[in-house]
């Protein structure tokens, strides 16, 4: 009927998809749909107030009927998707089908209900669920016939054809078409008398396999646009090569006949057994003879790698196919089936044409050929000479007292002519092809090479590869161009006498000390061999050589400096030698040589007692540093002290000098610890503290007091400054030699191209050490300058450095770098629980934020475009700050501002909060103005606080952290730049980080400063963090990259390198 037609072509569209998109109209309380179709047609559904519905559609159907399949499918697409009646959505379509009308024109529609839910939506899918599941459907008998087709360019194919029906079977008229039918699971129309229903109608499951190859072969031809079928043939579908085999198979265990050319009918069967070809060799009047069937019945599908006789069908392997390729020709167009062959050619035909001919069938020799076939072995032998810078080779194949020479056409031996020697032609081929490969000429006499490096090549890689097939003799002359087993290098290391430099001895073995120093040039440039003054070709490509190479390149040494095998370097590269040596060396170190790595490798074994003076009990760690500091000391190398945050370096370095101090009483030459500012006065505490019988001086004040303070210098035992005024008194450093110098938060001279990073480089002291819980904050470039400083030389220069391996910095540097994390040594310090707790922006915030970004994000679009990255960075970054600080708050650059703060209200709660429970509390922003804002906000709640930035003195910052600690008042604002460093806070137990830095290195050492050594508590640690902003980007971004430096350093430190073009645009979605 015409409306279940309807509703079932509705139900297909929404079922392939058809429908692509619905939206609703809440106030207006419709739908509207697109449906494609023949074209794009557009569905309008509004439901009335009457829970009535009205439909439209600009197809023609509806504007003839009133319904149409689009509003069907897009009825379907709602009922399963909304929360609607759907009985309401169908009533009027299902009250039509009952009554049997056809639709027409609505004008308004009233619907009514007149069933329940259930059994609406029953009676609407009843007539798909009969179809589809209730119906019996009736098997199929089909018949399948095989056809060779004729193709102009593509040559010999095969094609299938069908037939299919119920009582009887009918030809497939379009196969192609029926298969789409089949595909699509739509009706197929044959006859009056059949038509092909899916519905009614099912393939029997001996037809499954076929039929899906089949629909397989017809969906690659739809998508390869009929590749290999063609208009002529409708009936038939040809078989691509790809899916011939399995297809031919698929059909011979189902049966199918084959109808060859001359309209004969048989049932196929597909073997992989020997061909069915018979050959045989006889004698001649001309000679010999190789016979073979007519190929007249014989079909070679190329395409298929496939032969046909009759009803049989052989599958080729590749030996078979590359043999037919060869043959086949010959065959077809020889039409006396059978080809002369010359009794010269005889030794040939059978030792190369026969073997083959026996993949492909059967082979009949004569009884007189059979007799005269002999098949001795093969003796390869070749014979190798130099005549002055010539090497000779003379080759021959012997078969017992046969002699061949395979450099003469007729092979220049003699033998009985009556005989057919079977050569062994494979095995003559691999010989001829490494005299091929190797490039040995002939000049109609000899086979020769008459250049060094192929001479080379031949004699150490190609020659072995003939050892199986060959035997090989040498003259004495080219046996002295081969070495003997090459021993491993013995390399002497010696530390001398001042423990200043390290001499590195090769020794080669039977190789002369004065032509060490050219053969590893020859190493180090990767050159393949080295020729000895004697001819001798030395390999070096061996694992020893290579590892020379390694060493070499490893400490970036220059085989020039080399002299009767020797060089030198500086004494701190030992460690970095030893490690560069394999097993491939055998090592011999002097006794100071082995005591250096020894004690720098191990330094816990540098017997050394901790100095009388110091009053303090230092933990194991705290003994280890102490110890690494004296054993790199002993050598006067630099290094850098890396412990995290808390874990007492100054309490390591002031043990040190004061060691140094107690074990030279009679030393003139003072120690300089240079710091930031606002740590100058911390050092003198703890110097006081912990060893209060050095003489410590504080170089401070007008220029005036610290020329009278450089005046007595010399009475003191450490001098304290800080970064500034190295920079100002020069001069006065430039003077004076110091016994060591200590580089304290070294980071300050973290760009060696500043004056600060220049003055500092400019000091002369006998030993350099760097103190830093982060030695890399942005960049590896930092370790560079940082090493540049404390051992000069050390790393290559910075463009080097920067092609380095991160593996290799990390090598390098390892000995000279201690870093311990607060896990790993103090199992007693309480856990630090790190939370983000996330605030939303109020609604003047909000709206505030979403114009500053829009703007941000287009001026920085434009600049990047217009002038680059580089040149608009620091406007980008400007504007980025901007946003940041409308997260804290508006007010702190937008002038009259009245609203809230979310972040703020946020924190308000949880000090309120952390009061009740008494806790104490550390809260850091980078922004002062901010820290200003809360201090007025915490004392409107009646909560005193101290308050730090970069303005408060550096006297006072010392007495404002002793009293927090001492409990005087619960709060600290804490600017993060300027007190996130040197600041021993562990009276805090609770550090909230208001708002985040670029760099999470900063942050850590801002927390750093509660969950350190002597902390009793947890502490607990919040970041906030305002939702659907940059800062919940930025907080991502430094998660990421939280791991990098750890390739370098050890496990707990981070990098967080530049802002590269790429992270700003994704903080900024430009």
């Amino acid at each position: 009927m015409f409306l279940n037609r309807m509703f079932q072509r509705g139900k297909r569209y929404y079922r392939k998809g058809a429908v692509e998109r619905v939206v609703f109209d809440e106030l207006q309380k419709s739908w509207s749909g697109t449906v494609m179709g023949s074209e794009m047609y557009h569905v309008f559904i509004q439901k009335h107030d009457d829970d009535t519905f009205e439909k439209n559609c600009s197809c023609p159907a509806y504007d003839t009927f009133g319904e149409c399949k689009h509003i069907v499918a897009v009825m379907l697409k709602i009922a399963n998707r909304e929360a609607v009646d759907k009985g309401q959505l169908f009533d009027e379509f299902l009250e039509k089908r009952k009554q049997n009308d056809m639709p027409t024109r609505k004008v308004n529609n009233e619907s009514k209900p007149t069933e329940d839910f259930s059994a609406r939506i029953i009676n609407l899918f009843m007539d798909t669920n009969s179809a589809d599941s209730t119906l019996h459907k009736e098997p199929l008998q089909t018949e399948y016939i095989l056809k060779i087709e004729h193709q102009l360019f593509k040559g010999l194919l095969l094609s299938v054809e069908m037939k299919t029906g119920v009582d009887r079977t009918y030809v497939v008229k379009n196969l192609k078409k029926f298969l789409e039918s089949v595909d699509k699971q739509s009706e197929h129309f044959f006859t009056p008398k059949f038509s092909y229903d899916p519905k009614l109608h099912m393939f029997k499951e001996e037809d499954q396999r076929v039929i899906e190859i089949l629909l397989d072969i017809y969906r690659s031809e739809v998508f390869y646009e009929n590749q290999w079928q063609t208009t002529a043939n409708q009936k038939g579908l040809t078989i691509p090569p790809y899916f011939a085999k399995q297809l031919l198979t698929a059909l011979s265990e189902r049966g199918c006949t084959f109808e060859d050319v001359t309209g004969n009918f048989q049932e196929i069967h597909l073997l992989e057994d020997a061909l069915p070809f018979d050959f045989s060799l006889h004698e001649s009047n001309q000679g010999y003879e190789l016979g073979f069937d007519a190929m007249d019945h014989f079909h070679y599908f190329k395409n298929y790698d496939i032969i046909q006789e009759g009803q049989y069908f052989y599958h080729l392997n590749a030996n078979q196919r590359e043999i037919m390729n060869n043959i086949y020709g010959f065959m077809v167009r020889n039409p006396k089936s059978s080809i002369p062959i010359n009794a010269h050619q005889m030794d040939a035909f059978v030792s190369n044409v026969i073997p083959n001919l026996k993949k492909i069938g059967d082979v009949t020799l004569s009884e007189n050929v059979s007799n005269a076939i002999i098949n001795p072995s093969l003796q390869a032998t070749i014979h190798l000479d130099q005549e002055e810078e010539r090497l000779t080779a003379n080759v021959r194949y012997l078969y017992d007292d046969i002699e061949i020479d395979p450099m003469q056409p007729d092979g220049a031996y003699k033998q009985d002519s009556s005989k057919i020697l079977v050569r062994e032609t494979e095995k003559e081929q691999r010989v001829m092809n490494v005299i091929e490969e190797a490039g040995f000429k002939f000049n109609g006499q000899e086979l020769y090479l008459d250049d060094e490096e192929d001479t080379f090549t031949f004699l150490y890689y190609l020659l072995p590869r003939l050892e199986e097939d060959v035997a090989i003799y040498l003259t004495n002359t080219v046996k002295n161009l081969l070495v003997d087993e090459i021993e491993s290098p013995t390399v002497h290391v010696d530390l001398d006498s001042n423990g200043d430099f390290l001499e590195i001895d090769f020794d080669l073995g039977d190789i002369d000390q004065s032509e060490i120093s050219q053969l590893i040039q020859s190493v180090v440039e990767k050159k393949r061999y080295y020729r000895l003054p004697n001819g001798r070709f030395v390999p070096l490509d061996e694992d020893s050589f290579a590892q020379i190479s390694t060493v070499f390149d490893e400490m970036r040494l220059n085989p020039d400096d080399l002299k009767d095998g020797k060089i030198h370097v500086p004494a701190y590269r030992g460690l970095q030698m030893d490690e560069a040596m394999s097993q491939h060396f055998r090592k011999n170190y002097n006794q100071a040589f082995q005591q250096l790595i020894e004690d720098i490798k191990n330094p816990e074994t540098f017997d050394v007692p901790l100095p009388d003076g110091i009053h303090a009990d230092l933990r194991e760690y705290q003994i280890f540093g102490f110890q690494w500091l004296k054993s790199l000391s002993r050598y006067r190398f630099g290094g850098i002290l890396a412990d995290d945050m808390g874990l007492g370096k100054t309490l390591q370095t002031i043990a040190y000098l004061l060691s140094e101090k107690e074990n030279n009483p009679e030393q003139d030459q003072p120690a300089l610890v240079v710091s930031p500012a606002s740590l100058v006065y911390n050092w003198e505490s703890e110097f006081e503290k912990f060893a209060p019988s050095m003489k410590v001086c504080v170089i401070h004040g007008s220029i005036g007091d610290r020329e009278m303070l450089f005046k007595y210098a010399h009475e003191y035992d450490v001098l304290i400054t800080s970064y500034p005024l190295v920079r100002q008194d020069l001069e006065q450093y430039r003077e004076r030699r110091f016994s060591t110098l200590i580089l304290d938060e070294a980071q300050a001279i973290k760009n060696h191209l500043t004056k600060q990073a220049q003055a500092i480089r400019a000091i002369r002291a006998g030993r350099r050490f760097a103190l830093s819980g982060t030695p890399i904050e942005n960049s590896l470039d930092e370790l560079w300058s940082l090493f540049d400083v404390i051992m000069p030389g050390f790393f290559p220069s910075k463009k080097a450095f920067r092609e380095l391996p991160q593996e290799q910095i990390s090598r390098m540097s390892r000995p000279f770098i201690l870093r311990r994390i607060k896990q790993d040594v103090l199992t007693e310090l309480p856990d630090k629980i790190e939370t983000v707790n996330h605030s939303e922006l109020t609604k003047d915030q909000k709206q505030l934020y979403l114009g500053y970004l829009e703007k941000i994000q287009g001026e920085a679009a434009s600049a990047i475009s217009s002038d680059g990255f580089q040149k608009s960075r620091m406007k980008i970054l400007a504007g980025l700050t901007r946003l940041r600080q409308l997260c804290c708050h508006p007010s702190l650059f937008i002038e009259g501002y009245e609203g809230e703060s979310g972040k703020l209200n946020q924190l308000l709660e949880m000090v309120e909060t952390a009061r009740q429970n008494g806790q104490r509390i550390l809260i850091f922003s980078q922004f002062s103005s901010m820290l200003k804002i809360i201090r007025e906000e915490m004392n409107a709640m009646g909560e005193d606080v101290f308050y730090l930035d970069g303005q408060t003195p550096s006297k006072h910052r010392v007495d404002m952290v002793n009293r927090f600690n001492d409990g005087e008042k619960n709060i600290f604002l804490i600017s993060l730049k300027a007190g996130g460093t040197g600041l021993n806070l562990t009276g805090a137990d609770t550090v909230i980080l208001y708002d985040l830095w670029w760099n999470p290195a900063v942050e850590e050492q801002a927390t750093g400063r509660a969950h350190r050594m002597g902390q009793k508590k947890v502490v607990q640690v919040y970041r906030l963090i305002t939702k659907g902003t940059i800062e919940e980007k930025i907080h991502a971004l430094q998660q990421r990259k939280k791991e990098l430096i750890e390739n370098v350093i050890q496990p707990g430190e981070t990098n967080f390198t530049s802002l590269s073009e790429n992270e700003i645009r994704e903080l900024l979605n430009v």
